[in-house]
């Protein structure tokens, strides 16, 4: 199953309702790896996306220190 062509909000209730300590022992092989697939998928945007936040941040920095009035 690719799970990287659903949406955030779909793959966010994947790991909700396939974590929950109720249905965690009834969980299968294939509900485990589709969790663990999930959860990488996640990890991976929230990566993709905090990036040019911190590129931001930086080049922000740079141009304060260049055009800072003393």
């Amino acid at each position: 199953m690719n799970l990287r062509n659903k949406a955030t909000w779909e793959l966010r209730a994947i790991v909700k309702a396939l974590s929950l300590p109720v249905s965690s022992f009834l969980n299968t092989d294939e509900d485990n790896e589709r969790l663990e697939q999930a959860q990488i998928v996640l990890y991976e945007r929230r990566l993709k996306n905090s990036q040019p936040i911190n590129m931001e941040v930086k080049w922000l920095e740079l141009y304060i220190s260049h055009y800072a009035l003393d």
